[in-house]
């Protein structure tokens, strides 16, 4: 482990992070910490052992400053109503299950902590593993009848829009939790620990203005590594429902409870622009981003996660833009800001005393998964931000700006998913041309290339219509597009046959409408016929899923 995988020691200063210890008690002693599952920009995130429940959970940490525990109480708020909403609804099994509650108060100091269910790796993790051929169809198309049905319970029983579905953010559940965890602690390594100093504020401003050396502190922090959760497929499942021969991931059960921390992403997701640039054009390809920080459990969306590691050639639409530079047009952010409403409720108390059973009556699913971090979902008619979405995954309807939107967005991001998940690739990935176009307006051009044009009435009604398009409705800073077809790329870059990619389409073109009040609705595509599998003739192709 590198101290720079890690959080920053900087942030342990006043308002910043708790400083946490293997063996730590919380609540009286109730929680102990077993060891760092991972970090983001608002808390850290620890297993811990619940001595009252006899079981392991997550234990979120939130910074001690005012406005991450504002964030976080607005976040149990929403916890609170999904755990309560219905419990019987068959999504709800789909969603992260919210247990506990508390403030832990240090030298005057309160950091807000939640507890959670503990899960193991998110849907990114899965793209990586296997991306040389991509996740098979029939587990694409059981992960997203999952998802489907975890949406729709937040938007119809809780009236909630998840507004950052994403890989990142759906995760993988742990079959036998218990037994797992236990077999994993036991199988792994002791945690690599690093003691760094904690540069104070004034020093870090000093240093920042004059260009020097920060000087060493006297405080210090011990950081440890992160090791997140593996998440093995239910075998004992598996080979009842596909018989014993069932070998998954070409590796054994065993070698899948040892951690093995990533550190970077060796082969980067591209987008299906940057598939069609490859393709039409030359374009030297420079080097990619940041390494993906380790973390079981998603924690805090934008701010928190790490850049995804991406190719950085220009779009295909830069080579059709206009030669001449435009007028520098307003900065618009491209990160996700959140913004909650105030509260002054306390923390709420425990709500629930384990997840809810798993219906076995249920279609059979190889892996089974939920949807997380909920930090950011919204009422869908008293929206807390009209920013949203991680850029891939943004909806058109976010991108002009309108302030109507509704759950609408997350069934887009879901089929930017589905498309991700099946081709190892953003279906969108925009690039800026300095001041001839910005993300925005290549998302858009990207969009239409793929869909077709934008029906008026989505062209209007948003903050930034008349910035990205002009009089006539046509894209105001991109003028020659290159149409290529969802169904046309699905056939002559990845070689489906006429027949699937027909299929396919037929699923993903209703969640990609351009107008939302055309989209189809979550619960709508929960039932689709793409989504059947006969899992008996599916035995060997699961054996080729790495877990």
């Amino acid at each position: 482990m590198s101290p720079k995988d890690e959080e920053s020691p900087a942030e342990y200063n006043d308002g910043g992070y708790l400083q946490v210890k293997l063996s730590d008690l919380f609540k009286d002693g109730r929680y102990s910490i077993v060891r760092k599952l991972g970090w983001g920009h608002f808390s850290t995130v620890w297993l811990v052992k619940d001595s009252l429940e006899k079981r392991h959970s997550a234990l979120k940490i939130v910074k001690s400053a005012g406005r991450y525990s504002e964030t976080a109480r607005d976040e149990i708020k929403l916890l609170r109503q999904v755990t309560n909403a219905s419990p019987s609804h068959s999504g709800r099994a789909h969603i992260v299950t919210f247990l506990d509650s508390f403030a832990h108060t240090v030298s005057s100091r309160a950091h807000i902590c939640i507890t959670l269910e503990p899960l193991g790796a998110n849907l990114l993790s899965l793209i990586e593993k296997n991306r040389r051929k991509g996740v098979p169809p029939c587990v694409v198309k059981s992960i997203a009848r999952q998802v489907l049905l975890g949406l729709q319970y937040l938007h119809e029983e809780c009236d909630l829009v998840h507004t950052d579905i994403k890989p990142e953010n759906i995760m993988m559940c742990i079959p036998d939790v218990e037994s797992h965890i236990t077999a994993q602690l036991s199988a792994s390594p002791p945690p690599q620990t690093h003691r760094l100093p904690i540069p104070s504020p004034r020093s870090r401003r000093v240093a920042a203005l004059s260009s020097q050396t920060l000087p060493v502190s006297t405080r210090s922090v011990h950081i440890l590594e992160s090791q997140p959760l593996s998440s093995p497929p239910d075998q004992h499942r598996l080979h009842s429902r596909l018989g014993s021969s069932a070998s998954l991931g070409g590796s054994s059960y065993t070698d899948s409870l040892l951690v093995r921390p990533r550190s970077s992403v060796s082969s980067p997701a591209t987008s299906l622009g940057s598939a069609m640039s490859k393709l039409k054009l030359t374009s030297p390809e420079r080097p990619s981003g940041d390494p993906i920080k380790n973390t079981a459990l998603p924690i805090e969306p934008h701010e928190g996660s790490p850049p995804r590691v991406m190719p950085t050639r220009p779009s295909l639409l830069s080579q059709t833009a206009p030669s001449h530079s435009h007028a520098s047009k307003p900065s618009r952010t491209d990160s996700f800001s959140s913004s909650s409403s105030s509260s002054s409720e306390p923390p709420s108390s425990s709500v629930s005393s384990s997840p809810p059973p798993y219906d076995s009556s249920s279609p059979f699913h190889p892996i089974l998964v939920k949807i997380a971090d909920l930090g950011n979902a919204t009422p869908s008619k008293r929206h807390y931000t009209e920013d949203i979405q991680t850029r891939q995954y943004r909806s058109p309807e976010a991108i002009t700006g309108r302030s109507d939107w509704n759950c609408k967005v997350d069934v887009w991001s879901i089929a930017c998913v589905v498309f991700e998940l099946l081709t190892a690739e953003y279906l969108f990935e925009p690039q800026a041309q300095g001041q001839v176009f910005s993300k925005d307006d290549d998302h858009l051009a990207q969009i239409i290339e793929l869909l077709g044009d934008f029906p008026p009435s989505a062209k209007q009604g948003g903050r930034y219509s008349r910035e990205l398009f002009d009089h006539t409705g046509a894209l105001r800073y991109i003028k020659h597009l290159k149409p290529w077809p969802l169904n046309r790329v699905m056939r002559e870059k990845y070689l489906f046959e006429p027949a699937e990619a027909d299929a396919l389409c037929s699923f993903l073109e209703p969640m990609l409408a351009l107008d939302m009040r055309e989209r189809a609705s979550a619960g709508e595509m929960a039932n689709h016929p793409w989504l059947d599998v006969d899992w008996n003739e599916e035995a060997t192709t699961l054996e080729s899923v790495v877990w």
